[in-house]
């Protein structure tokens, strides 16, 4: 039964607080995001879990509600224990990547159990993946995957390569136990290429399953990409003709955030000192011109560096290899990188004194034929992120 605006709007108004929160998701989706804050602390103060989801991200980051990690933490774990879909998800971020509060990735594991029993197939999936589609715990791993393919979350589809029948039970319990996170424990395996400035590959960083998850989560929500400009601010310039997208704390998710901690690890700086995890796309004959990835020290982006910080080292994680040209070229220092499929090319912008170095300017060169799919992950001298709530 479908309802009208008028009608949506009469019934928050007599205080049904389901309608107050999707009135207020209304509101966001029309920009109108005071009105949707008003609605959502109505129908948060009658209780409802989903306004309190919200809510609490909103008051982690600082967005049209004061800061407050103590008060958006106990928001969202709030939520996530009434079983609330956002609230679990969000839940199991801030325990994963350490938004907010401590780290804590065995209850971000069981957030995700609870999340899967509660039918959210994003969790499925990941549970899937974590259990591992090959190996001795594979049928396990299947039965999740065919949960959330079912459910046409699309990774799962595209990952399984089809659409299995939904298997008549699955203990996701038995998953929390078996899920493996090693992968992201291994160790590093650095090839240094050059000193100054600094240059390295660390190869087989991630596995070909987590690249191809990587690629089937960012693929939906792809733009053209833009560049910070000498103005401060960001546009659509002829030097960059590929598409782009960037996870932020509301879509991130489990494995996302342990891709996070692990590039961090590589970069040898704090996670929360990372932009939001980036995927590049290049079709063929797309490219990235050359450019550097500092942010251009002008008067105009002083507010912008005194706030975010300089950007002082980029990791780049290859995500497939079925393509042609597409290196990543360093022309000042007649160098150039095409890493196999999960190996990072890491490199810093600045010198050791922290100077911006211009020899760093690098360009993406356009593939000749096939698809370029890359993580970008760009990391600050200042916190982007908030860490605990302590």
């Amino acid at each position: 039964m479908s309802i009208t605006y008028d009608q949506l709007l009469a019934a928050a108004e007599r205080g049904d607080p389901a309608a107050q929160d999707l009135l207020a998701q209304v509101c966001e989706q029309n920009g109108r995001l005071d009105e949707a804050l008003a609605w959502w602390m109505k129908s948060a103060k009658a209780g409802f879990p989903a306004a309190h989801a919200k809510l609490g991200l909103w008051q982690l980051v600082g967005f049209k509600i004061p800061q407050n990690l103590a008060d958006g933490v106990a928001r969202i774990v709030a939520a996530a224990n009434a079983g609330d879909e956002l609230g679990l998800r969000l839940a199991t971020v801030i325990d994963a990547g350490g938004v907010g509060t401590a780290r804590n990735t065995p209850r971000a594991l069981s957030w995700l159990v609870k999340g899967a029993k509660a039918g959210d197939a994003h969790a499925a999936c990941q549970l899937g993946l974590l259990t591992g589609l090959k190996g001795p715990n594979a049928p396990l791993a299947q039965a999740a995957m065919a949960v959330a393919a079912a459910d046409e979350f699309e990774p799962a589809r595209r990952i399984l390569g089809h659409a299995p029948a939904r298997p008549s039970s699955v203990n996701w319990d038995v998953l929390e136990t078996t899920a493996d996170l090693s992968v992201f424990e291994a160790p590093l395996r650095r090839e240094v290429i050059s000193d100054a400035p600094a240059i390295s590959i660390v190869h087989d960083l991630l596995p070909g399953w987590l690249c191809d998850y990587v690629v089937a989560m960012g693929e939906p929500a792809l733009q053209r990409g833009m560049i910070v400009n000498e103005t401060g601010g960001e546009s659509v310039e002829d030097v960059r003709s590929n598409r782009v997208m960037h996870f932020g704390l509301a879509d991130s998710d489990l494995l996302l955030e342990l891709i996070n901690h692990r590039l961090a690890e590589v970069a040898g700086l704090p996670t929360e000192n990372g932009e939001g995890l980036g995927v590049l796309h290049y079709a063929p004959g797309e490219r990235y011109a050359p450019h550097v990835d500092y942010i251009p020290e002008t008067p105009a982006n002083a507010r912008h560096l005194a706030e975010r910080g300089q950007r002082i080292r980029t990791v780049l994680v290859y995500l497939n290899e079925d393509f042609e040209g597409g290196a990543t070229e360093f022309p000042r220092l007649d160098l150039k990188f095409k890493p196999a499929k999960g190996s990072a090319l890491v490199f810093d912008s600045v010198t050791a004194d922290g100077s911006v170095d211009p020899m760093t300017l690098h360009t993406g060169a356009p593939p000749t034929s096939g698809e370029k799919w890359i993580i970008s992950k760009w990391f600050r001298t200042r916190a982007l992120r908030p860490t605990s709530a302590g």
